[in-house]
């Protein structure tokens, strides 16, 4: 009885996975509605990958008319099966002003759930957050949150830790490392690097290459 219960479930998920699949397949060959029909087939069937793919393509406006309430259920659906990129995007639209769901402090607990999970993007929002006071602030943590994120792959979060060491937040004035951080960013041409690479000349400083994370 065990093995013909087990037996169901692999059936079941390969099923799922054979539509998204064929879903993948369409799209690369330039057959959207296709495509959209095995994505929906697999949403159906609960797969998250379906469900997030379909989410970004409504986010984006990518094959269909952007809608957010679309791309936002999507996501949530994702979301409650574990799906971390999906997780992420709705944390995004709930931080997002313009959207009827907008709430910070919805946005800022999914973050930081994503963050203790060592996710670069979300460790740098929830960065963003303590800087800006978009919840609360806290210009140390916020230190802390985007040292993690730098730490991880995020060269935003150089350019935010950058910001911090030349205004004084959460750390001493050191314009040194602020251009030890920034010059990555600032060579990657990333806007915040550039604007305050340029904004306190930067380029005057000695690199200060003591700075370890």
């Amino acid at each position: 009885m065990i093995k013909y219960f087990v037996l169901i479930i692999l059936l079941i998920s390969s099923s799922n996975a054979s539509q998204y699949n064929l879903g993948e397949t369409a799209l690369k060959a330039g057959d959207i509605q296709k495509a959209l029909v095995h994505y929906k087939k697999a949403v159906s069937r609960e797969d998250e990958d379906a469900m997030f793919k379909l989410g970004l393509f409504y986010y984006k406006g990518q094959y269909v008319k952007k809608d957010l309430e679309k791309a936002f259920n999507y996501f949530k659906q994702a979301s409650k099966l574990g799906h971390q990129k999906a997780q992420y995007n709705l944390a995004l639209l709930y931080a997002r002003k313009d959207s009827s769901f907008h709430n910070y402090r919805l946005a800022y607990n999914i973050f930081l759930d994503l963050a203790k999970q060592s996710h670069a993007k979300a460790q740098y929002q929830v960065g963003n957050f303590l800087t800006y006071g978009f919840v609360d602030k806290d210009y140390k943590l916020a230190v802390q949150w985007y040292e993690q994120a730098l730490k991880n792959g995020s060269k935003l979060a150089g350019c935010s830790l950058a910001y911090m060491y030349t205004h004084g937040k959460g750390v001493f004035v050191n314009l040194g490392k602020a251009r030890e951080l920034a010059q990555d960013g600032y060579d990657s041409k990333i806007p915040l690097c550039m604007k305050v690479y340029k904004e306190f000349n930067l380029h005057k400083y000695d690199r200060d290459r003591g700075f370890k994370l």
